[in-house]
């Protein structure tokens, strides 16, 4: 059995989406809206991180939050209570990628494949999100939060604790893992790979691996374009490995 730990924010769901949403809620253009949107995202991992360093947790709807209001007072919003409102209900249903329901329909298909949502949200944050985004003949589906170890990927403790909860060994950097992160952010691949998990990395823009932080050796382990190709690719890795 090899388990498939989604990412959901930027994997499986559009962030960039959030836009919409700001342009009618905000009553900017549609280019302010795209830069705020970007830098509410961009606050909002980089607030993960700093609670990692600093040894604090607060829940990602507080993160969330929090780092909205950062970015709006940055390019000189202030955001009513109620449009505050607004936008974390609409972040909460921020829609699929195009593929990305097929794509869970086939791996779920897949003999020995067991696909596990592996998330920073709150459980409140990912049910919400997962009930609005996908049908309900694909609910509910396993789930591993980083609420449950209090810490932020890319911490290495996020990702032992996704291993035990599938019932998986710690396996060493490079190593042979049957447990594959997917995902579409960088830093949550080398994370994994750092942990000793394979890690598939969803390059949708089509631009390449370009993070430099860490060996190369901790980069992805597949690189795909899609979650489309990801199910071709895993049903090749299947045939491979009976041969």
């Amino acid at each position: 059995m090899h388990t498939l730990a989604l990412d959901i924010y930027g994997t499986l769901l559009n962030t960039s989406s959030i836009a919409s949403a700001i342009t009618e809620h905000v009553g900017c253009s549609p280019e302010t809206a795209d830069q705020l949107s970007q830098l509410w995202r961009r606050y909002q991992l980089e607030y993960t991180w700093r609670l990692n360093s600093m040894s604090r947790y607060e829940p990602f709807d507080s993160v969330t939050r929090h780092s909205l209001l950062h970015a709006s007072k940055e390019l000189g919003f202030e955001l009513h209570n109620k449009t505050t409102e607004a936008l974390m209900e609409a972040y909460s249903r921020l829609p699929p990628f195009e593929d990305t329901v097929a794509a869970l329909e086939a791996l779920q298909q897949l003999p020995n494949v067991q696909p596990v949502i592996f998330s920073n949200g709150t459980d409140e944050m990912v049910t919400s999100a997962l009930v609005a985004a996908l049908p309900t003949r694909l609910l509910p589906m396993q789930k591993f939060l980083v609420d449950s170890v209090q810490q932020y990927k890319p911490a290495t403790e996020v990702y032992h604790g996704l291993l035990k909860s599938v019932n998986q060994p710690i396996f060493a950097p490079n190593e042979t893992s049957r447990v594959w992160l997917v995902s579409g952010n960088p830093f949550d691949v080398t994370g994994a790979r750092a942990a000793g998990l394979g890690a598939f990395w969803i390059d949708r823009a089509g631009k390449g691996w370009m993070d430099q932080l860490v060996d190369k050796d901790l980069g992805p382990s597949k690189i795909v374009h899609s979650l489309s190709e990801l199910v071709e690719v895993v049903k090749s890795l299947q045939e491979d490995a009976v041969k």
